[in-house]
């Protein structure tokens, strides 16, 4: 498929630090090959941990200081794995179990958080985009929100999951910086050792599977970014 901009990958995530444990290998290897890496974060994530370790509910947990503290590490997390550009869409988080909160990502109409990431994917014009298939609630979202967004627009030629499938791309040279962007999420407990393969949810391209490289079978136009 021929695309008139450069590489571009934009990732669906739902909470700060979803974006550095779940797809930093990938994040860090193709911003270092010169793709543009755009970063979507749906909710604020108010409802992880605080930074002395207090849980929602807990004495010392506030959510808007959480939520200003996890946008901090978010921020600096995408700086060490090379993405370009970050957007926020503010969303509350859902929490993992109990009553959903008002206004809760989960609860926002698939529709309407798709029109957003819709935009998004109509001003960044990614040939690829990956999220999650995941058990999460705000995961799971996120999910169905990506998959919608990108059906709608009809311009990505690649939709990925996070999950074990047959594409699985060698990051071993960035695995260093995935660990470094993990360890900036100090309020949270993520894992940063967990291979990383993707489910090819929806191609265009045509390229044939098993594949190492998101954008087999995507031509372009236009130059890639300076690499690093």
């Amino acid at each position: 498929m021929q695309f008139a901009g450069p590489r571009t990958l934009l990732a669906v995530h739902a909470h700060p630090g979803d974006e550095s444990c779940a797809t930093g290998g990938v994040l860090a290897h193709y911003a270092s090959q010169g793709v543009r890496v755009v970063v979507v974060t749906c909710t604020s994530g108010e409802l992880g941990d605080a930074p002395g370790g207090a849980r929602p509910g807990e004495l010392g947990h506030h959510p808007e200081l959480v939520a200003a503290h996890r946008r901090a590490e978010l921020v600096a997390a995408c700086e060490v794995l090379g993405v370009t550009d970050l957007e926020l869409l503010g969303y509350h988080d859902s929490g993992v179990t109990g009553e959903v909160p008002p206004g809760a990502f989960c609860a926002v109409p698939v529709e309407t958080a798709a029109g957003r990431v819709a935009a998004l994917i109509e001003h960044y014009q990614p040939q690829v985009v990956v999220t999650y298939e995941d058990r999460h609630r705000d995961r799971t979202h996120a999910g169905r929100v990506a998959r919608l967004a990108v059906r709608s627009t009809g311009i990505p030629a690649k939709l990925y999951l996070r999950g074990h499938g047959k594409t699985v791309v060698d990051t071993a040279a960035v695995a260093q910086l995935k660990r470094e962007a993990v360890r900036c999420h100090e309020s949270q407990s993520f894992a940063d050792d967990e291979p990383e393969s993707y489910i090819r949810a929806f191609d265009l391209s045509g390229s044939p599977l098993p594949e190492n490289d998101f954008f087999a079978g995507v031509t372009n136009c236009a130059p890639d970014l300076p690499r690093w």
